[in-house]
């Protein structure tokens, strides 16, 4: 069938969009809550320009009015953590995935009438501006992944708090425990977290994944001190430290090239310690380098100590994959694209917009672009 003014619909995705949601919202104690569900994921597929209910409501039919729909999201009862496990269990079997990639959001705002609006220093605009963040978390392959849960900040210092991008304090952990439990809901194995903390307190962020169980793949910034391993390290003892990105310069002539998605980099992974963290262990830090540049475009710290030089690049370049997919099917399907106060509702949103993303990944997942290193 061929909505109004959206994208054609075939008759075997309609029975998809059926099925997967009578799947995924089976939770969902009510028929009408269900129904209701099913209609909300058919609008965010179908509905173009903005994802109001208004909006929603004109293409899925049925005589759904916007305020139903509205209130299925803002004020009903539904709980969205089942919905988030039985999609992490519908992705995990679609996607195959190697990591878990965990992505910070920010949807910039002109006023403060949405949940968790707050003026925040953004590190990668490199100014402060009156947004929403959240971050949501990934399951990702070489060649797709898919949000399956979120997490909404709604502490932090206005106006300031530069070095902490992830907002306020222990939030990084907060992150790591949505990971556990999922994964513990989903009965998956224990797959490497992929995030960018080069902003975190790394000792505690790498004591936390550790007691999860949970393999790290970590952004890390140029200054973080960390000193090299050499042979077994006691744990009384403080060798010298270095800046990551100066004990990267120093071993660049042992880097050797790696293609990775149609281009290629250049790898040195180097065994390190680092500070704080007890007993202390040896982790690697890698440097990645593009085309002839002295100073590493990325720096990694990981306690994959056994991977190889390619596995490691692969899985440090799944952020990529996610920044493509995040562009190219999270925000058309109205990710960011929730207006009002109540945090609630911008959770079940946003999970319904995460089972639109998987619909959309089943219905043209040849045509999404291949992520590209910059």
């Amino acid at each position: 069938m061929v909505s109004p003014a959206g994208p054609v619909v075939d008759e075997d995705f309609d029975s998809l969009v059926t099925g997967t949601c009578a799947e995924l919202l089976g939770s969902l104690r009510r028929a009408d809550q269900r129904r209701r569900g099913e209609q909300y994921v058919r609008g965010l597929l179908t509905a173009r320009g903005r994802k109001t209910a208004r909006n929603l409501a004109s293409f899925v039919g049925e005589g759904a009015a916007a305020q139903s729909l509205h209130h299925f999201v803002a004020a009903s009862t539904w709980d969205w953590r089942p919905v988030r496990a039985a999609l992490a269990r519908y992705a995990d079997d679609v996607l195959c995935p190697d990591a878990w990639v965990v992505r910070p959001m920010v949807v910039s705002k002109t006023g403060a009438n949405s949940v968790g609006v707050r003026r925040r220093f953004v590190p990668d605009l490199g100014r402060v501006m009156t947004c929403q963040r959240s971050h949501g978390l990934w399951l990702a392959s070489d060649s797709l992944s898919a949000p399956v849960s979120w997490h909404l900040t709604l502490g932090g210092e206005p106006d300031g708090d530069h070095g902490r991008p992830l907002g306020t304090r222990g939030e990084e952990e907060e992150l790591v425990r949505l990971v556990a439990e999922i994964a513990q809901e989903t009965r998956t194995v224990a797959r490497p977290v992929v995030m960018d903390a080069r902003a975190a307190a790394p000792a505690a962020l790498v004591r936390t994944l550790t007691s999860a169980g949970l393999p790290f793949m970590l952004r890390v910034g140029a200054e973080l001190p960390l000193a090299p391993a050499a042979g077994r390290v006691q744990v009384d003892r403080r060798p010298p430290t270095s800046p990551a990105q100066a004990l990267m310069e120093q071993v660049k002539r042992l880097s050797h090239p790696v293609e990775c998605h149609g281009s290629v980099s250049f790898v040195t992974p180097l065994p390190v310690v680092l500070p704080g963290l007890l007993p202390q262990r040896t982790l690697l830090l890698m440097g990645v380098w593009r085309a002839n540049r002295r100073r590493p475009a990325d720096l990694w710290l990981t306690d994959l100590t056994s991977w190889g030089r390619g596995p490691l690049l692969r899985l440090a370049m799944l952020t990529d994959r996610v920044d493509a997919d995040f562009g190219a099917v999270s925000v058309g399907v109205g990710m960011r694209d929730f207006e009002g106060r109540s945090f609630q509702g911008w959770h079940r949103h946003v999970t319904l917009a995460s089972i639109a993303h998987a619909l959309r990944l089943s219905q043209g997942a040849g045509c999404l672009p291949a992520p590209v290193a910059v």
